[in-house]
């Protein structure tokens, strides 16, 4: 192989690994860009037990967190059962974690509501909500998809994402579970966040 061509060739594999590495970066820095033990005292959120939903609350603990509404008629109710039957399943291990119900429809769903809404599930389960614009930021903070969709009699239900999302102790995201997976992928990725993975 004569020099120019070797030199071309070095060059070309410099330019992956560096591209690997610039990739490499990128999505670790976008990662912890979502840290909510930093951000979410902005929000003046708020539980169904009448706490502040501030980094006091939230860090310290692994966390999982869904989004959803007490009119919605099947997406809310089932997932909030599957997270029920996920506490159940983690047993002792569900003591070093917290698990939230966070409402995109705070017009409607105040504390009250919520409470007596959550009594249908397992008692672990943490209801939040708080003023239009606070959940709003919220949802926009955390990529969340919503949509208003008026019905009759001046009445409306809302489209939201279905996903739940996990949390680091220390706050920053840790990945997405869906109610479709498997049992043991779900609880194999709780585990793995439960044991600081």
């Amino acid at each position: 192989m004569s020099n120019k061509k070797l030199k071309i060739f070095l060059l070309a594999i410099f330019s992956v690994v560096l591209a690997i590495i610039c990739i490499s970066f990128f999505t670790s820095n976008n990662n912890e860009t979502l840290n909510l033990s930093k951000n979410i005292n902005k929000f003046n959120l708020i539980t169904h037990s009448n706490e502040k939903f501030d980094d006091k609350l939230f860090s310290n603990y692994p966390s999982l967190i869904f989004f959803g509404f007490l009119n919605c008629p099947d997406v809310c109710p089932f997932t909030l059962t599957k997270i029920s039957e996920i506490i159940n399943k983690l047993k002792e291990k569900s003591q070093i974690m917290k698990f939230y119900f966070v409402t995109v429809d705070p017009e409607r769903d105040k504390i009250e509501d919520l409470k007596e809404y959550l009594n249908s599930f397992h008692p672990k389960i943490i209801g939040v909500t708080g003023s239009n614009t606070g959940i709003e930021n919220f949802l926009k903070h955390m990529y969340v998809y919503k949509k208003v969709i008026q019905l009759d009699n001046n009445n409306y239900t809302i489209d939201h994402s279905s996903q739940i999302f996990l949390f680091k102790k220390n706050g920053s995201f840790f990945g997405t579970i869906s109610t479709n997976e498997k049992d043991n992928n779900i609880l194999g990725k709780i585990n793995k966040l439960i044991n600081g993975a």
